[in-house]
């Protein structure tokens, strides 16, 4: 994570509990993580862009909302327009 000591205070914990973290997070197999983060089957890898997609449960507008996933477990979100969908 680029800025442990910001992520620290706002979780109220130390420093190293984070770097702790990051390693353990780094270290955890990907099928691993995507299956206890979204669920078992609820991920799926897109070879073109070398990302993991889910569905993003939080958004509620039009469009396809997602979590897009990389390989050092880092993410972003975004919405497919209703009209780009197939």
């Amino acid at each position: 994570m680029k800025n442990r000591d910001k992520l620290a205070r706002e979780c109220g914990v130390s420093v190293s509990q984070v770097a702790a973290l990051e390693r353990r997070l780094a270290a955890m197999p990907m099928d691993t993580f995507l299956a206890r983060v979204f669920g078992p089957g609820e991920v799926v890898y897109d070879a073109a862009t070398d990302l993991w997609i889910a569905r993003d449960k939080k958004h509620r507008g039009p469009g396809f909302g997602f979590i897009a996933i990389r390989r050092d477990k880092s993410c972003f979100t975004g919405v497919i327009p209703t009209e780009s969908l197939q």
